[in-house]
C-alpha cells in the first residue's frame, strides 16, 4: 500500500521515483468505470438497456465481446437495445437504421457521425461502462 505521503513527495517506500499526478490520472480513471451487468444478462440477438447517470445506454454482445453504445436511435429517438443484432449491426426497431455496435457508425458508412460508444471494461461475469470515455467520437480517414 502507497501512503499518502509518499504520494505528495512522488516517491515509493523504496524511494523509486514515480509521477503522481499520471498515477492519479489512472487511478481515476479506474474509479470512471461502474459496474452495470452480470454478463448472462445481455441476451444474444438483442441487446440490454442500463441507465448511467442521466446516459442511457445499450449493451451488446459480440461474440466473446461486450459493446456499449448510447441506447438512442437519431432518426426516431427508439431504444437501440430493442432491436435486432445481426453479428455487429443493430438494426432499430422503429424504422429500420442500422448501427455497427462495435464503431457506431453505419455500414458501409465510416464517415458517418456514430452514436457514442463507450470504454466496456470485463471482470469475471461483471460488466462495467466509463460513460465519460467516448471511444469513437474522432472522424475516420
Amino acid at each position: 500500500m502507497i501512503q499518502t505521503d509518499a504520494l505528495a513527495s512522488g516517491f515509493d517506500k523504496q524511494g523509486v521515483s514515480f509521477n503522481a499526478e499520471g498515477w492519479a490520472h489512472h487511478l481515476g480513471k479506474l474509479l470512471a468505470y461502474e459496474r452495470v451487468a452480470n454478463l448472462n444478462d445481455i441476451p444474444h440477438g438483442r441487446g440490454l438497456c442500463v441507465e448511467i447517470g442521466p446516459v442511457e445506454v445499450g449493451l451488446f454482445r459480440v461474440g466473446g465481446e461486450v459493446y456499449a453504445m448510447e441506447n438512442r436511435c437519431p432518426h426516431g429517438d427508439a431504444q437501440l437495445s430493442e432491436g435486432d443484432l445481426a453479428g455487429c449491426v443493430i438494426v432499430c426497431s422503429a424504422h429500420g437504421w442500422d448501427f455497427d455496435v462495435t464503431t457506431g457508425f453505419k455500414p458501409g458508412d465510416p464517415d458517418g457521425f456514430p452514436i457514442p460508444c463507450f470504454a466496456v471494461r470485463i471482470d469475471g461475469d461483471d460488466v462495467s461502462v466509463d460513460v465519460d470515455d467516448v471511444i469513437n467520437m474522432r472522424r475516420r480517414r
